[in-house]
This record gives structure tokens, sequence and C-alpha cells, in this order.
């Protein structure tokens, strides 16, 4: 059973949806508890997979463990793998209880202090059997942070359907004879480093006039962002585009992509511009840091930094991008597909009912 409290459709849903798709695809029962009303409930129904909505509310309201208990036993759960902040320790408790494995994936990178942190040393090393991280960079931050075995944390990359995503051909124009398109796919949330990619957007057309900017996404920044077009007089360079569900086809018409999170898991916005034959820029707070080799299969930029991002942007789109296109699919082709990371999920999962079965004390 994979708990998720993402309310709005993101990378992490998508995560879940194609893994489930896939273990189903392969003989495995598979079960989805997510919040009501959430993307991934109706995309999980849409599928035939069992899915169960449910509203923790907080981080540690106890009167639900109960009833997760329940649907454990219901459904005949084995492993239970909590993807969300606010199932950590309801859905780990009520796993202890009816002793069953608990793994815990860590799909973001957000670094605790204080309180909250020692807090999480409890739960990572006395509740949850094995943790999933989705990057290297947030593996050597698990160790530094709360000194875990490195044989207690695993990497699973996102996984990516890669026949959904074509590369594109090439056109051997050079950039400044024609209309260049960038794009941004995210949540227009407050985190996602927005603001400062729209400033860089002013950098970048004094260098590129002829580029052109889609924004893909909703979220709550989306009224501020477009009122910050309009006062730093770059809304003609801007389209907003709003929730999209043909990103393969709008990747097609896109020269680069970028990501200016200064912080990010690993982005399957950026795994799916790769599969398309696509370079992005990324940040250095993102897990790609580790896959992307700078100017070569892509860009990397300090995080949070207007000139930098500007740079990168233009950097890339005056080198032979369409040739870091081809090297960023190889990457995903290699690292990405869907199959090979849901092989190593099943490998993981086999290891740990293994143990299990040896140790049942533990």
């Amino acid at each position: 059973m994979i708990f998720d409290a993402t309310p709005h459709w993101s990378g992490g849903a998508n995560r879940i949806l194609l893994y489930s798709k896939e273990l189903k695809k392969r003989g495995h029962c598979v079960t989805v508890c997510c919040l009501p009303e959430s993307g991934l409930a109706s995309r999980i129904a849409e599928e035939n997979i069992p899915v169960y909505t449910l509203n923790p509310k907080s981080d540690i309201n106890l009167f639900i463990v109960p009833q997760i208990i329940r649907l454990i036993k219901e459904n005949n759960i084995e492993v239970i793998d909590i993807c969300s902040p606010k199932f950590y320790w309801v859905s780990s408790l009520a796993a202890r209880v009816t002793k069953r494995t608990v793994i815990l994936t860590r799909n973001v990178p957000y670094r605790k202090n204080g309180v909250k942190k020692q807090i999480n040393r409890v739960l990572y090393h006395t509740l949850v059997d094995h943790i999933i991280a989705i990057s290297d960079k947030i593996k050597r931050e698990l160790i530094e942070d709360y000194s875990l075995p490195a044989k207690k944390i695993t990497v699973i990359y996102d996984g990516i359907e890669l026949n959904r995503f074509k590369l594109k051909i090439p056109e051997n124009i050079d950039v400044t004879s024609r209309h260049s398109v960038a794009a941004v796919i995210s949540r227009l949330d407050e985190n996602k480093g927005l603001e400062c990619f729209i400033h860089a957007i002013a950098e970048i057309t004094k260098k590129i006039a002829s580029i052109h900017f889609m924004i893909v996404g909703t979220g709550s920044i989306e009224t501020k962002l477009k009122e910050l077009t309009k006062k730093l007089n770059v809304s003609s360079s801007v389209t907003f585009m709003g929730f999209r569900k043909d990103i393969p086809e709008i990747l097609a018409g896109v020269d680069i992509t970028i990501v200016p999170s200064p912080e990010e898991g690993m982005s399957m916005s950026a795994l799916e511009s790769m599969a398309s034959g696509v370079p992005v820029v990324v940040t250095r707070g993102c897990g790609l840091v580790d896959i992307i080799e700078n100017n070569r299969s892509g860009s990397i930029v300090e995080p949070d930094n207007i000139h930098e991002l500007a740079e990168g942007v233009i950097r890339l789109l005056e080198s032979d991008y369409q040739q870091a296109g081809k090297e960023a699919r190889a990457i995903v082709e290699e690292k990405f597909a869907l199959h090979r990371v849901v092989t190593r999920y099943e490998l993981l999962l086999a290891a740990l009912q293994k143990h299990k079965t040896l140790t049942p004390e533990s």
C-alpha cells in the first residue's frame, strides 16, 4: 500500500501512478491511500487500482491510526511505502502495530533543523525498516543529517515511460535565425524559484531577442507571476499555458526547458524533457546535479541567482543544444526507463520481505 498526501498533481504523484501501473502489470497487488479529491485519487481509479481516500489533517493525528490498521488488514498488505510527511507517523505506527514492513520514500530534499530534525531522527531510526531516496543527493543528505547507515537507504530514481516521448529530430538551424522556445513546467508555488526565473527573462532577452518562454502549470502564485511579467515589461515574451496533460506534444515544440527551483528531489518535468531530447537548465539544489554533465548534457547553475540562471539559459541555447538533448535522452534511457527502476523496486521489496521472514522479531 502506497501512501501519498499531495493535494495537487505533482512529480511525486506521477511517480506513484507509473510505479503502480507497472507493478500491477507484473502481477503485484497494489493499493493506494491518498487525499480525497486529489489528482492522484482520480488518476489511480482510472487504472482500476484500488484507492482509499483519507486526510490525516496533521502529521500526528493518532485518531486515524486504527483506520489505517483496518485498511492494512482488510487488504492483506505486506509492505507499506509512505511518500508524504502527513502519513509518515500515522502509517508507520499502524505498520508497526500490524508488524508490516515499512518503507519511507523521500522525494523532496528539504532538510530539517532543531526540534524537527531530532523528531525525524526517531522516525528514521526506529519506525522505518528502509528508506528510498529518489536522488543520490537526498541519500547523501540523509546520511549526513541523521547518521543513518548507507545500507538503510536505497536510491531508486523516478521512472519514465520512454515510449510516450520521442527524440526531437535535429533541425540544424542557428538559434539567432529563428524563434527559440524555452519552457518551465512546474507547479506555480513559492518554493519553485519562479520569481527568480521571471527576473532572468529580462537579461536573457537582451542577448537573445527572438526567444519566447512558456510557463506550463498552475498554482498559488500564478497571478503574482503574471503581474511581475507586466512590471518587468517581459509579458510579451511569456505565455502562461495553465495546467496541461499533453506534455509530450508541448516538449516536441521546445528547444530547452528550465527548472529554476532552488531545491528539487529529481524533477519529473526535467526527466520528461530529457526523454524528449530537450536539454534542461537546473540549479545545484536539484537531484539532477549527479546525472547531468554541465555544459554537455544540460546546464547547471547556482540557485536563487538571476544572473547565473540567465547565463545558463543563454549558454545552453548558444551551444549545440540539439546534441546536448541527444545525450540527455541517452541518460534517461540508461538510468530512468520505467522497467529498470521498477525492477530495482521489486528486488528491494523481495529482499526486505526475506529479511523480515528470517528475523521476525525485527
